[in-house]
């Protein structure tokens, strides 16, 4: 089961896109305040898990800058539950105008076992991120890089995608950080697999173990609203996916 809980994680960051400039704020994404979608997760054929997508209907202002608060949640389902009993929950604070987050909750419970942390990231010179564990009672600092593509979180890149109207046509690269890691990916358009009012996205990992380039993942998007209607996550033992469910 090593490998479940690295690629649930990823699935909900595969929702993603990028730019070098900083976006700008735009009024006329209040659709997305309030809005919730909800997922199903499949392991090939068999459904594994249930995923939640929930934007808070108000901003939050921190330092006089609006926020978004948006909350994920994953929960695996039916025979899994005998085997992994996992909950997991992402929440973020999104600078509106960046997609950047202020602060962020991380929630993993097996059983009963739980780990839960508490990030808060600073833009100063370097990108801190300091980081607290419950379980432990300790807190740690680690810092990144300005320099190179944009950085956010998983949540933050979910929502750079739903709030911006974007029409890449070349590779888009972005990091964003996740269960204490730095991730980088490339996303690929693909106009010939694309379908009417639907955007096809090839996912192009760096080459570790767990996602060989001989595999294919992917990622289609509503073309109007940039919704996630299905993400496919090729790996080592097998391919996942998550669907919006109708």
């Amino acid at each position: 089961m090593k490998i479940l809980i690295p690629s649930l994680i990823i699935l909900l960051a595969l929702q993603v896109n990028a730019q070098q400039n900083e976006t700008p704020f735009q009024e006329n994404n209040n659709h997305l305040r309030g809005e919730q979608l909800s997922y199903k997760i499949k392991y090939g054929w068999f459904k594994i898990g249930e995923a939640d997508v929930t934007n808070d209907s108000q901003f939050h202002y921190i330092n006089g800058e609006p926020h978004y608060k948006v909350n994920f949640n994953l929960r695996t389902v039916g025979w899994l539950k005998i085997f992994a009993n996992l909950n997991l929950e992402f929440e973020s604070y999104l600078n509106a105008k960046t997609f950047k987050p202020h602060r962020a909750l991380r929630a993993l419970r097996e059983g009963k076992r739980e780990n839960i942390q508490h990030d808060k990231f600073r833009y100063q010179d370097s990108i801190y991120v300091e980081t607290y564990r419950e379980d432990k009672d300790e807190t740690r600092i680690t810092t990144y890089p300005v320099e190179g593509p944009d950085f956010t979180d998983a949540l933050g890149a979910y929502m750079y995608v739903r709030g911006q109207a974007l029409n890449m046509e070349k590779n888009e690269t972005l990091r964003f950080y996740i269960a204490n890691r730095v991730f980088g990916f490339d996303l690929l358009p693909k106009k010939e697999e694309s379908k009417k009012n639907q955007k096809h996205y090839e996912l192009l990992f760096p080459p570790i173990k767990q996602f060989p380039r001989d595999k294919t993942s992917y990622a289609i998007l509503d073309e109007n609203r940039n919704i996630p209607l299905e993400v496919k996550l090729s790996t080592d033992n097998g391919n996942f996916y998550l669907l919006l469910d109708d």
